[in-house]
């Protein structure tokens, strides 16, 4: 008879809980794309070392700030840097901000993330927002190390990785929904 007392204690239970937290049922059946984390490092060796920046990120960085898609692979980061991109694992564009299909191809095979994808198949558009990012600063890129579309300004790196087309495309459809 206790059995069946917490059994029916258990059925209600959840469904007032799904309430006053207000989700819905529909919530949970739903996969969420436009999720993201935000992360940071006291320098770039910190950063790297732990695995939050690439390998291509130059030592001397400091306050680095990172947010991250938590379904998929775009990322931002800014960090404080004054010196030079590594020329063995950056790639200089010929057009700031507009890299080429041959650009992204050569870029996109050099980095485990990508290196499978076709360019066609990565976004170009960024979905990922941070206070500390500056509106369109992915339009100011002048080299690709790896996936990451990268410059230097005003005594700072910023890094832009996007993310698949279809990622890109179901936040955008998220955000368009709610």
């Amino acid at each position: 008879m206790m059995k069946k007392k917490y059994a029916a204690s258990a059925l209600l239970a959840a469904p007032l809980a799904l309430l006053l937290s207000g989700c819905s049922v529909s919530d949970l059946m739903v996969d969420k794309y436009d999720e993201s984390t935000g992360k940071s490092a006291k320098t770039s060796e910190e950063g790297v070392s732990n695995g939050l920046l690439p390998d291509w990120v130059p030592a001397g960085g400091t306050d680095v700030k990172l947010v991250q898609r938590n379904t998929g692979m775009e990322r931002i980061f800014a960090m404080d840097y004054t010196g030079d991109l590594p020329g063995e694992k950056c790639l200089p564009i010929k057009s700031a901000g507009h890299p080429s299909g041959a650009e992204l191809k050569k870029a996109y095979a050099s980095d485990p993330r990508t290196k499978d994808f076709e360019a066609k198949e990565i976004s170009s558009t960024r979905t990922l927002e941070a206070q500390w990012w500056p509106q369109g600063a992915e339009e100011e890129t002048t080299q690709l190390c790896g996936r990451f579309w990268v410059h230097l300004a005003e005594g700072k790196l910023y890094a832009f990785a996007p993310d698949s087309t279809s990622t890109a495309t179901a936040v955008l459809q998220e955000r368009e929904a709610s």
